[in-house]
């Protein structure tokens, strides 16, 4: 199966930053980890936070503690109210998989501004992301100038296990969860409190798991419940969000009077790349140099994949259709190669591949057929084609076997049009705890916690740990980003 310049083969697997240190005095804890001075920065962007960075050393192959060390990048945002702070702190987990909780958290920096009030928030770039001994994969121009085939894909793959300085086989969730315990106990918190976002949520019920008597309250935002499979439903779950989408939009006047039958319009263009497939000629987000681009169909499914993700460019998906269908297909180009740089920018795809290709792909039925889906076949064959050749780890025999937790209380938060973690994950996972409260964020994609009332909510789920002091009733007066009726925004 050919692909396309323009979306890399990379970006068509994903699911969705800098620490420096400055020239201050080291603090010494009063266990085994220094902290300094230091800025988390958002790759690619001016967003960063003030913190304090440090590092710790740990067994590759935790089996082996004599062999080989891979050093751990950690970063600390101390409690605002220092005086009045809690002993229990926060820790970030991270999305992806791939993503470095220090990098990417600038991004919801403000979302837990709240909670930070009166605990520390603790980061650890899990091992194989970030400042963690990164598997990052370089293929050069490779990726931009071929279209390549799947043979092409499995020999950039083995190219890429050639260039770590890593066994890919201890990249694993439960691996790096061991880790996360570890430097709890370096740092001398005896409980914690857990918040992971979408692959983060499948790490802190990892986490819990392993070590449930370390863990005071836990929030999953966009959840991926145990029995799930990465990868594996992608196309199913995108088509439901786009025909959630679609039926909001003809249920507003304006927006249906505006567009019309979008699902009508969505298949005139899958015609249209089917059988005479447009070229464009586009400036390249990280050269800037201009390169004619074929939008053939995986390209427009990806497009519209990586636009349904957030509230905000959903919103954007009926008029960028729109564009397409009178013959612009610029608009709808551009926004797509925004977003794959996005990602190109925070994710580590050989850590991405060592999860993956560990936890979930082993475990895929033989018979998964997703050719009447807008995605197609194209996800699975490329997660079949790399995992065939990427290095296995071990997973335990009840990885995929929901706990039961009678005792810690978690918040659950879902996105009503998230085509990744719908919110029947949501509900999945909440079958495995006594103590837990699923939201179902209306009208929002995928990652809610930033919206409305949810960042005073999750602060004062953590300040008492204690679901019913919580206003559910509170989302209700969220509501979903107002559809874009023009390119200069959206309506009023």
């Amino acid at each position: 199966m050919p692909l396309t310049k323009s979306l890399t083969w990379q970006v068509l697997i994903a699911l969705y930053f800098l620490c420096w240190t400055a020239s201050a005095p080291a603090e010494t804890t009063n266990h085994s980890i220094e902290f300094s001075p230091c800025e988390l920065q958002l790759p690619g962007t001016s967003f960063s936070t003030s913190a304090e960075c440090g590092s710790r050393l740990v067994a590759e192959n935790p089996e082996d503690p004599d062999a080989r060390s891979i050093t751990l990048n950690l970063a600390r945002i101390a409690a605002i109210k220092k005086d009045e702070k809690a002993p229990d702190p926060i820790f970030f987990f991270a999305g992806g998989p791939g993503q470095s909780a220090t990098e990417s958290y600038p991004i919801v920096a403000a979302s837990l501004a709240a909670a930070n009030e009166f605990r520390d928030i603790i980061l650890i770039d899990q091992r194989g992301t970030g400042g963690s001994n990164r598997l990052s994969c370089d293929y050069g121009e490779a990726e931009l100038e071929l279209d390549m085939s799947i043979a092409e894909v499995v020999e950039l793959t083995r190219r890429c296990i050639a260039t770590l300085d890593a066994d890919p086989k201890y990249y694993t969730t439960s691996v790096a969860m061991q880790d996360v315990d570890l430097v709890r106990a370096a740092l001398g918190y005896d409980q914690i409190n857990l918040i992971g976002v979408s692959y983060g949520t499948r790490a802190a019920q990892v986490y819990l798991r392993l070590y449930p008597e370390h863990v005071r309250s836990v929030v999953l935002d966009s959840v991926v419940p145990p029995q799930l499979l990465l990868g594996m439903e992608h196309a199913q779950n995108l088509d439901s969000a786009i025909n959630k989408l679609f039926l909001r939009c003809n249920r507003e006047t304006a927006c249906g009077d505006r567009f019309g039958n979008l699902d009508a319009q969505l298949r005139n263009l899958l015609d249209i790349v089917n059988s005479q497939p447009p070229t464009l000629r586009m400036r390249m987000p990280t050269s800037g140099e201009f390169d004619d681009i074929l939008v053939t169909r995986d390209v427009l499914a990806v497009a519209i994949r990586l636009l349904s993700y957030s509230s905000e460019t959903q919103a954007l998906i009926p008029i960028l259709l729109e564009q397409a269908s009178l013959g612009d297909w610029q608009p709808l180009a551009s926004q797509a190669l925004l977003q794959v740089q996005n990602i190109e920018d925070v994710i580590a795809r050989g850590m991405e591949l060592s999860v993956i290709c560990s936890e979930d792909e082993p475990f895929f039925p033989s018979n998964i057929d997703q050719h009447n889906t807008l995605l197609g076949q194209l996800l699975i064959e490329l997660t079949q084609a790399q995992c065939a050749v990427w290095p296995r780890g071990h997973v335990p025999n009840d990885f995929h076997t929901p706990m039961i937790n009678n005792e810690v209380p978690v918040l659950l938060l879902s996105g009503e049009y998230d085509p990744v973690t719908p919110p029947n994950y949501g509900e999945q996972a909440a079958e495995q705890f006594a103590n837990s409260q699923h939201w179902v964020i209306p009208g929002r994609g995928h990652s809610v916690l930033r919206h409305g009332c949810l960042p005073d909510q999750v602060a004062l789920f953590f300040a008492d740990a204690d679901l019913s002091v919580l206003d559910a009733e509170c989302i209700n007066r969220i509501g979903p980003m107002p559809f874009f009726l023009s390119m200069t925004g959206p309506q009023p």
